[in-house]
């Protein structure tokens, strides 16, 4: 996609695209993908369906740009790492003591390569601790330790089934297979899509710091929760039947 193409493309964005082309989602289907709304608005894809409504080529470079993904082998690595590890595992060897609760970090949890990264997101987490309460994702900063990022993991993992689905790394059903598991790790975890977006928000803000930008991601999770025509008033998180 040219410059302009991108450029028209973010202008005529309307939020909460549908596919006009697209199956009729059960409830549970759309409270699966639903977990991947915040960044179907940040990529503007369609939020309806498990097809994207963007170029193949596109997704495939970006695939390879930022997740190193270029075929199935690499696809299903991606996959399995963000349903078993993701960040999540930086934010509870981190939480305790970023809440100021522990003089030190659960490092034991950690792989030693995981090890090397951890200062950087105890520095994006302090950073952010200002911003995080002043917006009401967090109550103190005591209250980090009542939170979880599951949801940061969860939301990408979405975004890549999707898009490795759409590049034919995957198939429709092993896409579905692995949205439907997020969708369960993050109803035991979260009540509703407030906290759910409380944990993303926070995942995201660890990762990236104010280096970032963290207000844009955190102004799609606000809409999601407030604007009538969001998908997450839709359809609630907490959704069991086909």
């Amino acid at each position: 996609m040219s410059f302009f193409s991108k450029l028209l493309k973010v202008i005529s964005h309307k939020k909460y695209q549908k596919n006009p082309l697209g199956k009729k989602l059960s409830p549970l289907q759309q409270s699966v993908l639903n977990i991947g709304a915040v960044n179907a608005e940040q990529t503007m894809f369609y939020c309806d369906s498990l097809e994207t409504g963007s170029e193949k080529e596109e997704i495939r470079n970006n695939l390879a740009a930022y997740y190193d993904i270029i075929d199935e082998e690499s696809a299903l690595h991606t996959l399995e790492w963000l349903l078993e590890r993701g960040h999540r595992v930086y934010f509870d060897a981190i939480k305790l003591f970023s809440a100021g609760i522990s003089p030190s970090i659960t490092d034991e949890i950690l792989t030693p390569d995981e090890q090397l990264d951890t200062p950087r997101y105890m520095k994006n987490v302090k950073e952010m601790i200002e911003s995080l309460t002043e917006k009401g994702y967090i109550s103190s900063q005591a209250d980090l330790r009542n939170q979880s990022v599951l949801a940061w993991d969860m939301g990408r993992l979405v975004l890549i089934a999707r898009c490795c689905f759409e590049c034919g790394y995957i198939t429709e059903e092993k896409a579905w297979c692995y949205m439907e598991e997020a969708h369960k790790k993050c109803c035991a975890v979260y009540s509703d899509w407030k906290e759910f977006a409380a944990g993303y928000v926070i995942g995201r803000c660890m990762w990236g710091g104010m280096k970032q930008m963290p207000g844009g991601i955190m102004g799609i999770a606000e809409g999601l929760l407030r604007d009538p025509e969001s998908p997450w008033q839709k359809a609630r998180l907490h959704v069991f039947e086909m």
